[in-house]
């Protein structure tokens, strides 16, 4: 009886298999980062819809919403004082009893602040200050968690160079001052209570110590040549914060200015660029500014405690996710016209927006 002979596959139709192969992952990889990006997205809506709660759930108990930076002793010694405006408690610590966080909160020693000065945590807070959590991280930002802690902003609104400084801003936060729903009198469903921002990467050159430095769109730039300036709402000055605007993007540069790596440095710092951002940027900062923080009179070396922009901006495509200050999450295209980002951004502005606006 004659043996059967086996017949194998050949070169060419194993090369086709593999080519079939390889054409089905292509088309397959997209749809499975897209369907991941989609539940990263939806993860960070629901990090600021928990928030959302615990705004109101605190405005509940005390009738306003937390301060946007706390008045605390930067000074940890048996004697000595330093009430700082750029050392505070950020709203988020104030907020972290209605976040399922208390024994956290408990933790905390408000007689001190979280931090003494240039990054370095206050003895008193340092365990609490180093700790992550979770729901302050975007998923979408892979930076997020790694060396800085804050993906979610609290609103100064339209209000230019007095982050560092105490007193009402346009905005619904403020450093030493607080608001409630009774201030927003625009309504809570068109002005802006928090937003989400990218974290540094770590690469600047001050304390990441790069160099050249990394211009990732989630790093800033400092000391741009211009004096800095201060408005209580920049729809005061138009002209000066765009040319304020524009000497940033020309000095965010890898080899000009210095290049700051710490957006997001730690959700405990009530500071501008930490845990408090304006409206004067629109989201993404569109084609044109693409940095995410300016500060224009400061050099490297200095705090985010003041400056011209710390703008919302994101990993998600095309936008980013925003609270209202009625607990309203939604997300605003990079492709908001200015006019409508900073009517969003004032609590008393006296704007009338459409629902289709933005």
């Amino acid at each position: 009886m004659e043996a059967r002979q086996r017949r194998g596959f050949t070169l060419i139709e194993l090369l086709v298999v593999i080519a079939i192969i390889g054409v089905l992952i292509a088309l397959l990889l997209p749809a499975v980062q897209a369907a991941r990006e989609a539940a990263r997205r939806s993860q960070c809506s629901n990090n600021l819809k928990q928030i959302g709660v615990a705004l109101h759930n605190y405005h509940t108990a005390v009738n306003s919403f937390p301060l946007g930076a706390s008045q605390n002793n930067r000074v940890y010694q048996a004697t000595g004082t330093s009430y700082d405006p750029w050392t505070a408690w950020s709203a988020h610590g104030q907020l972290l009893p209605y976040l399922e966080q208390q024994p956290l909160y408990a933790a905390i020693n408000f007689d001190f602040s979280p931090e003494q000065d240039g990054g370095s945590s206050n003895a008193a807070n340092r365990t609490v200050v180093l700790t992550i959590i979770n729901s302050f991280l975007c998923p979408s930002d892979g930076n997020a968690g790694r060396q800085n802690t804050n993906s979610y902003h609290a609103s100064i609104g339209t209000s230019v160079g007095v982050g560092g400084f105490t007193g009402a801003t346009s905005g619904i936060f403020a450093v030493w001052y607080s608001n409630g729903i009774q201030d927003v009198t625009d309504g809570t469903s068109g002005t802006i209570a928090f937003a989400e921002a990218l974290v540094g990467d770590g690469l600047g050159n001050n304390r990441g110590g790069k160099n050249p430095a990394s211009i990732y769109r989630g790093n800033g730039v400092m000391g741009t040549g211009m004096n800095e300036i201060n408005l209580y709402d920049a729809n005061q000055n138009t002209t000066q914060v765009t040319d304020a605007l524009k000497s940033c993007a020309s000095k965010f540069t890898a080899t000009g200015g210095a290049i700051v790596d710490y957006r997001g440095w730690r959700w405990a710092g009530g500071t501008f660029g930490f845990s408090l951002f304006n409206t004067v940027q629109t989201p993404n900062g569109g084609s044109q500014y693409r940095f995410n923080y300016c500060r224009l009179g400061c050099n490297a070396g200095c705090n985010m405690d003041n400056g011209v922009s710390a703008p919302a901006s994101s990993a998600h495509s095309g936008g980013c996710n925003v609270l209202m200050a009625d607990g309203s999450v939604r997300f605003i295209k990079d492709s908001v016209a200015q006019a409508t980002w900073w009517a969003l951004g004032t609590r008393s502005g006296g704007e009338v927006l459409s629902s289709d606006a933005y």
